[in-house]
C-alpha cells in the first residue's frame, strides 16, 4: 500500500482505502479502479492524496525496496548474534515487503515460491 499525491495516480491502480476530500467526504470506496476520468474528478473535488495497492510509484528520494533491504542488513550486521535485534530486523523487513508488494508476496516469498 502506498500513498501518493493524485498527479502521480495512474489509470489501473487500485485504491486501497476510501478516496476522500479535504472536508471528509468520501468519494470512491476501497477496491475501486482508477480511470482517466475518476482521476480527473477526483482532481475537481479537491483530493491531493490517495492510497493505491501494492508500491506503483517511485517518488522523488524514495528509496526502492532492495536498497532499503541492503541498508537495513547493514545497519543490523554488528547485532548478527542477538535474537532480539533480529526478530526486529526481520519485522521491519516483512513490514517493508507488506507495504510495497503485498501480504500475498510475503506469504510466497516464505513458502520458498518466489526468489528474493
Amino acid at each position: 500500500m502506498q500513498r501518493i499525491p493524485i498527479k502521480f495516480a495512474k489509470p489501473g491502480m487500485i485504491l486501497a482505502k476510501e478516496a476522500i476530500t479535504p472536508e471528509g467526504q468520501v468519494l470512491c470506496g476501497a477496491d475501486t479502479e482508477l480511470s482517466e476520468e475518476l482521476i480527473a474528478r477526483l482532481t475537481k473535488q479537491g483530493v491531493l492524496v490517495i492510497t493505491v495497492k501494492g508500491h506503483p510509484v517511485q517518488l522523488p528520494g524514495e528509496k526502492p525496496l532492495s536498497e532499503k533491504l541492503q541498508d537495513l542488513d547493514s545497519r543490523f550486521s554488528k547485532v548478527k548474534g542477538d535474537p532480539v535485534l533480529r526478530a526486529l530486523k526481520t519485522l521491519i523487513a516483512e513490514y517493508w515487503i507488506i507495504q510495497e508488494k503485498g501480504e500475498d508476496f510475503l506469504k510466497k516469498l516464505k513458502a520458498g515460491k518466489i526468489k528474493s
